[in-house]
């Protein structure tokens, strides 16, 4: 059990050795945590998340320009800002202390992810700015995340119901995801305020999860231009991110829902290719999220309500959760 944690450990440790270097330079490093024990004593669904991002500039002659240039007409044009994200994320049944599969609830599942984003920011007529991201994913759900002896010794050290029934949890399985997504942002003046606000459409193609959405977004607040975004979401979706132009000092609300066709989650479904745990599937899935951040010089912070409605039939109730998120600009 403390082999498999200190590797996991041992894994973000290197991870993070390897990011120094490039960290050297400027742009903005977040860490985001989520949890459902934020906002509600239950600790089921998606349970608990970590991910690390950096983000910073793409300069004209940057090597993912030609990612772009490879792209058909009409998408990400030009690279403007790049991210590097590393992800661990938790998900169980309501009755984590029953040593017996539960074929009525989603399977346990942990899942480590380390990936790529590219943006693209284009102003349009009037008031008007489209921006583009694209993510590739890669990394592996199943035993191999530990996310057992994680929740495990959680759950000792802050004296909770212990969990039984990992033994039942999705077997090991690489992933490989990729996703886009496009927003029209509409800005304009609101007294002392300014507000940003507009519809967006996403996609994602993988063994992890093939969905399609649409939604939309606002922002609401003071120095929007210093800020730098909300958090990411989910695994198939990203929040709004940016490399601030300036130190500077603010605060914003935000908001945003979304509804998405599923047409495959293999944290829902199950294994691709070995017999495993899974449940129905519901097609149709509807997000929602509320927030607040503050910036000041270097530093921001944000808080947001995550809200997600059933994923499954037979799922008691939507899935709520809190994702707390920091950041600091190099």
């Amino acid at each position: 059990m403390y082999r498999r944690v200190g590797g996991l450990i041992g894994a973000w440790a290197v991870g993070c050795l390897l990011a120094t270097r490039v960290l050297a330079d400027p742009g903005v490093v977040t860490l985001q945590m989520d949890n459902d024990g934020m906002l509600s004593s239950d600790d089921d669904n998606y349970t608990a998340g970590l991910e690390l991002t950096w983000t910073r500039a793409a300069t004209p002659d940057h090597w993912t320009q030609r990612i772009a240039d490879s792209l058909p007409d009409g998408w990400l044009n030009q690279v403007d800002a790049l991210s590097y994200h590393l992800s661990y994320r938790m998900y169980t049944p309501v009755e984590v202390e029953r040593r017996d599969l539960i074929e009525d609830d989603r399977p346990y599942a942990g899942l480590v992810l380390g990936g790529l984003s590219l943006y693209s920011r284009q102003p349009l007529r009037g008031a008007w700015q489209r921006e583009e991201a694209l993510q590739f994913d890669i990394g592996a759900v199943g035993p191999i995340a530990a996310a057992d002896s994680v929740q495990r010794e959680v759950h000792r050290f802050t004296n909770s119901q212990r969990p039984r029934g990992w033994s039942h949890q999705l077997g090991n399985e690489p992933i490989l995801n990729a996703s886009y997504r496009r927003h029209w942002w509409h800005r304009q003046p609101l007294g002392a305020l300014e507000m940003q606000h507009g519809p967006g459409l996403s996609a994602s193609l993988g063994n992890l999860v093939v969905q399609a959405g649409a939604g939309y977004g606002l922002r609401l607040g003071q120095g929007l231009d210093e800020s730098m975004g909300w958090p990411s979401l989910g695994v198939e979706q990203g929040g709004y991110r940016q490399v601030s132009i300036s130190p500077g000092s603010g605060w914003h609300l935000f908001a945003a829902l979304q509804g998405r066709y599923v047409a495959h989650n293999l944290l829902l479904d199950g294994n691709t290719v070995r017999d495993s745990h899974s449940v129905d599937r519901r097609e149709l899935v509807g997000d929602a999220v509320l927030g607040v951040a503050l910036t000041w010089e270097r530093w921001e912070v944000s808080l947001a309500h995550v809200w997600r409605s059933r994923e499954f039939e037979g799922q008691e109730n939507s899935t709520v959760h809190g994702a707390l998120s920091l950041s600091y600009r190099l």
